[in-house]
């Protein structure tokens, strides 16, 4: 099948509307990617503020990623079953809640709480990026020359 001018002129068109997004999603994902090991750049001076030990430190350090690695596969049946944008702003919203929080905790209860709240924020990220980014560029762009 031969493709016409407007046919060029509607694909270049998809594909710069989707540069914003495809920007905005590459934003994201690096802030997932800093935010998760904001603790380990602050575990000496949290360590000797909250009174926690190394054992404790180490639960600290894993407690995000078992719940981001548990909750990746219910953030993908809720992309699947809900509105992407819904579940997108609903993960960010309590991820965004639990940064703030782990600022103003005073132990380790508190502060582990907010690690794993954490984890179920950013579990989003990845199943709603993709879905997101999935149906712009459409098919005819997957490592193609047209």
């Amino acid at each position: 099948m031969a493709c016409d001018g407007s046919d060029r002129l509607d694909d270049l068109q998809s594909l710069r509307a989707f540069g914003p997004v495809l920007v905005l999603l590459a934003f994201c994902f690096l802030i997932n990617y800093v935010d998760r090991g904001n603790l380990s750049i602050a575990a000496p001076l949290l360590k000797d503020e909250l009174g926690i030990s190394a054992s404790q430190l180490g639960i600290l350090l894993a407690a995000f990623f078992w719940t981001y690695t548990a909750m990746q596969f219910v953030s993908g049946w809720l992309v699947d079953r809900f509105d992407v944008n819904w579940v997108i702003a609903a993960g960010y919203l309590l991820w965004s809640l639990a940064t703030v929080t782990t600022g103003i905790v005073s132990g380790f209860t508190t502060l582990l709480a907010m690690r794993l709240l954490l984890g179920i924020g950013e579990s989003v990220g990845t199943p709603t990026g993709l879905v997101n980014a999935a149906p712009r560029p459409g098919p005819q762009h997957n490592g193609v020359d047209p």
